[in-house]
């Protein structure tokens, strides 16, 4: 169930191809810990179509498995960096988060919006005339129809943004019914963190790490003139472009930083407890080289300590129908 999630590539074992770990030599079928893949960054507009469109396990919704160019097919690895796998840290969390906001609709429109959504779904009774019956409620709103009208002839005579309600309140004592009912607005794409403390036990270990905190630099930032990429015609009118000014490069433009899968594992496949994101934009990378608040180096240089902490935003939002309630999921 779980190896089939968008973006995810999992075996049947822990690969032994290059990769960086920390720490060293303690990964295995049975370790939990993170993977960390790169890639290269492609517009989901680019014209490349992200390849083949494959299920995915759990959705069938076909608009939503090309949203998410499932299996990766949208993306290809960041040449010249390797896999990284590190020790599960200490504060490891995820959230959802959906925005709601309430809105005012008194009670005359309230009643108006009942007739017509009747009508417009087809339940029973939602005709036409159940929603021109429902205009007759509005009778009892001729002293709001007056306030409005009395508070636009003050504020058009230098009133001070006299509203409808500053009317009825002064008026008549009372104030609109705000009939408020809450009202889905949208969600957001996740975020995240990450902290890891590193020191290394030896020389291989101290350039393992050093290694690792330039390959997160190296993907978080822009290159300088890359040449465009994609199969739109745009993308080859600028290549073509480039291709004929002989010794120019695409200094008009730069390159938007590579791409990464988090993956929390469990030996060779997803922790089914933990989890799991969509390719995500390393958005912050930050180094701390005196985490214990002194300065203090090995004999080759490297400090005895360091202190990695890692921001991230998921590239694609996440829908209920992608989550899997007994298994890995996002």
């Amino acid at each position: 169930m779980a190896e089939k999630l968008n973006f995810i590539n999992t075996k049947n074992q822990i690969q032994s191809t290059s990769r960086l770990t920390y720490p060293s030599n303690i990964f295995n079928n049975y370790t939990d810990y993170i993977k960390f893949d790169f890639y290269k960054y492609q517009g989901p507009f680019s014209g490349d179509g992200g390849g083949e469109i494959t299920d995915t396990e759990g959705v069938t919704n076909k608009d939503l498995i090309k949203y998410n160019q499932s299996d990766g097919n949208q993306y290809t690895k960041y040449s010249g960096v390797e896999p990284i796998l590190m020790y599960m840290p200490e504060d490891i969390s995820t959230g959802y988060q959906t925005d709601w906001t309430g809105k005012g609709y008194s009670n005359i429109a309230a009643n108006i919006l009942r007739g017509s959504g009747a009508a417009m779904s087809g339940d029973g009774g939602g005709t036409i005339n159940s929603f021109v019956s429902s205009l007759g409620t509005a009778a009892g709103a001729a002293p709001t129809a007056v306030a409005q009208g009395i508070s636009t002839g003050i504020n058009a005579l230098g009133g001070d943004n006299v509203t409808t309600e500053d009317v009825l309140q002064g008026s008549l004592g009372v104030v609109l019914n705000p009939n408020t009912e809450l009202m889905f607005q949208g969600f957001k794409l996740r975020s995240f963190g990450l902290k890891f403390k590193m020191s290394p036990r030896n020389e291989k270990e101290a350039l393992e790490i050093r290694k690792i905190i330039g390959t997160f630099k190296k993907v978080s930032l822009p290159t300088y003139a890359p040449e465009p990429g994609g199969v739109s015609d745009l993308a080859k009118a600028l290549k073509n472009a480039i291709g004929k000014q002989e010794g120019r490069t695409n200094n008009n433009y730069i390159g938007v930083p590579g791409l990464c899968t988090v993956q929390f594992m469990k030996g060779a496949t997803l922790h089914p407890f933990l989890p799991q994101y969509k390719v995500c934009a390393i958005t912050d990378v930050s180094i701390n080289y005196t985490p214990d608040g002194t300065y203090s180096t090995l004999t080759d240089g490297s400090p005895v300590a360091v202190e990695l902490s890692l921001n991230f935003s998921e590239t694609k939002l996440v829908y209920s129908d992608e989550i899997i309630r007994d298994g890995a999921s996002y």
